[in-house]
């Protein structure tokens, strides 16, 4: 009787950090989360009862975070459609909202690299990371204020195309960056 080959080393368990834009996002509370998917349209003939062919017509992706670092200079990354102003003391901090478009300039890098242990070390694999080349957050901060409850802000991000990269590799990456043929 055969057997299923196994390598338990490949079995993982941990947290990630987040990277916007290649800033730190900080700390987040229940998980992140990376949902890609895909719509296929099956081709069928009068004279077949199977598929005969699939195209793929639809390509989307999105992430969803917590973040729990209330500052507004990270959320100023996370605040589509947001004008941040930092005082010239460097001090005052604020984000208005309210009638601006979302510019192409907007669009960020989202890298997710998970980390290997209960403190927050960043694993050095780099075939573990998560990069989605174009994306925008499409929430608002929500908050939350409870005595005895983290203020955390609920963030989604959704990706777009990013077509100065060629066709097959515009949308995002599972592994190393570095990779070549």
């Amino acid at each position: 009787m055969a057997t299923v080959t196994q390598t338990t080393g490949d079995i993982q368990m941990s947290s990630a950090q987040l990277t916007v834009g290649g800033t730190d996002i900080g700390a987040t509370n229940g998980g992140i989360k990376f949902t890609p998917t895909v719509s296929i349209q099956k081709v069928y003939t009068d004279q077949s009862s199977m598929p005969k062919r699939h195209f793929i017509t639809q390509e989307d992706a999105s992430l969803t975070a917590n973040l729990c670092e209330y500052n507004l200079t990270k959320l100023n990354l996370v605040s589509v459609g947001g004008t941040y102003t930092l005082d010239a003391g460097a001090v005052k901090k604020s984000i208005y909202y309210g009638g601006k478009q979302i510019a192409t300039t907007d669009y960020v890098e989202l890298v997710v690299t998970p980390t290997t242990d209960g403190i927050g070390t960043i694993s050095t694999d780099a075939n573990l990371k998560i990069t989605i080349f174009k994306c925008i957050p499409v929430t608002r901060p929500e908050l939350s204020f409870t005595k005895d409850g983290v203020r955390y802000v609920p963030t989604t991000f959704e990706a777009v195309a990013d077509e100065t990269k060629t066709t097959g590799k515009q949308f995002y990456l599972l592994g190393d960056s570095t990779a070549t043929a």
